[in-house]
């Protein structure tokens, strides 16, 4: 489907997408700001709407700015958006959010931008694509798993040396003939010199013959074809550490190179201070979806018995660790999924810290938040539309006491939100 239309686009989606309109219908495309009108190819027409990719902006909004990159709609799609108006953005998005999904008008306390705007990643993945029985570096067209573009230099919003280090892997694998190869994952520490690269391919009979330069740690994995996911099915090579270091606050803690971790570290450290100038003495604090422990590992003087949960079994691992390296003693770390839990975790807790995927929390774990009533609820989330939602829930016997937005994903789409919640005194 190669049509092109012009339309003029009027405001921002929840998800971040630009929305317009065309003979009626709602026009869908990334990296347009309100205001302005576009050239765009359809990609999918229905009934009611269209989709479609930005070829061209014919009127431009004075908020607009020169993209850094060819492929920035694929990994930042609002870096044409003047920084200030990308805040201005996200707090008006997360008012609405809450008021159209958990039908509240919240106010939010504030709102922190991001120090660094580009290279704040300490993760990122890149697919490949071969090209005269070469292999170059690549990314997915947004919403588009049939089409890549070719990165010339990497990508921004990954640290130059990280980007550096990136292509002497790349060159390595030309010089090797490596084939099938599936993506190449760069972990980076922001406070050390931890640097681990994964390089994943679904052909298990291949060896390839790397050295660590700049590198702690490397590894070469076998990841089944058939999931789109880059899954670490079976270790072929490893070599140096498998783990990178990182400093939060006061903490030094360590996390394995396949285990979640937060990608800006400055802002999920100002995230951790608020949640401390929000604490008092906790008889229990439970920390699900835990993670390596970092949030509980944080909290841990203003609780007498810290319990962390996490379905990861190498990230638990990690998490009793950095407890332990950390001299922290009224720390326990369990490996279980969340929504697994008995209802004896939860019972007499004065402070419930959650922090889950974008899906956000399993309805089990809602209706055994219910039951319990954990006194103080600390809700990071990655996704305020989940977020929204379960509080339409929680709202019951909970009052929203202190709402935050955070920007961890400068010229992204992405909000960080933190809901502090009360129990309220009827449902004691």
């Amino acid at each position: 489907m190669n049509k092109e239309i012009i339309a003029v686009f009027e405001k921002i989606g929840y998800d971040g997408v630009s929305i317009g309109k065309y003979n009626k219908k709602k026009v869908f495309a990334w990296g347009i700001l309100p205001g302005e009108k576009a050239k765009i190819r359809i990609t999918k027409k229905r009934r009611n709407f269209i989709q479609g990719e930005l070829l061209e902006v014919l009127e431009k909004s004075s908020h607009r700015k020169k993209e850094l990159e060819a492929h920035y709609l694929s990994c930042s799609p609002w870096q044409t958006f003047d920084y200030n108006y990308q805040i201005e953005l996200k707090k008006n998005l997360l008012q609405e959010i809450y008021l159209k999904f958990a039908k509240t008008e919240i106010q939010l306390e504030n709102f922190f931008p991001s120090q660094k705007k580009f290279g704040y990643r300490t993760k990122i993945e890149y697919s490949f694509m071969e090209e005269n029985e070469k292999q170059f570096f690549a990314f997915y067209k947004r919403e588009n798993f049939r089409e890549k573009i070719k990165l010339i230099d990497g990508c921004k919003l990954m640290s130059e040396h990280a980007n550096r280090i990136a292509y002497t892997v790349l060159e390595e694998i030309n010089k090797q003939k490596i084939k099938d190869l599936k993506t190449l994952i760069i972990r980076k520490s922001q406070r050390y010199k931890d640097m681990h690269v994964s390089l994943l391919t679904w052909n298990r009979n291949q060896k390839f013959n790397f050295e660590n330069k700049g590198l702690s740690g490397f590894s070469f994995v076998y990841s089944r074809k058939e999931s789109p996911a880059s899954t670490f099915d079976e270790i072929l090579q490893e070599r140096g550490l498998q783990y990178l270091r990182e400093k939060i606050l006061e903490l030094e803690v360590k996390y394995h190179y396949t285990s979640f971790f937060q990608n800006n570290i400055e802002l999920f450290e100002k995230a951790l201070q608020i949640m401390r100038e929000n604490s008092q003495t906790f008889e229990k604090i439970v920390d699900l979806y835990a993670g390596v422990g970092v949030i509980g590992l944080a909290l841990a003087d203003f609780g007498k018995e810290i319990l962390s949960i996490e379905i990861d079994k190498t990230a638990t691992e990690y998490a009793e660790a950095n407890a332990e390296s950390n001299d922290i003693k009224n720390f326990r770390a369990v490996n279980l999924a969340s929504e697994k839990i008995p209802l004896e975790i939860l019972e007499k807790t004065d402070l419930l810290i959650l922090d889950p995927p974008r899906s956000g929390l399993h309805k089990k774990v809602i209706k055994l938040i219910l039951k319990t009533k954990p006194k103080n609820i600390f809700y990071l989330s990655c996704n305020p539309v989940t977020q929204a939602r379960d509080f339409s829930f929680l709202k019951e016997k909970y009052n929203a006491k202190k709402f935050y937005g955070f920007d961890f994903y400068p010229n992204t789409p992405h909000i960080e939100a933190f809901l502090h919640l009360q129990l309220k005194a009827k449902s004691l």
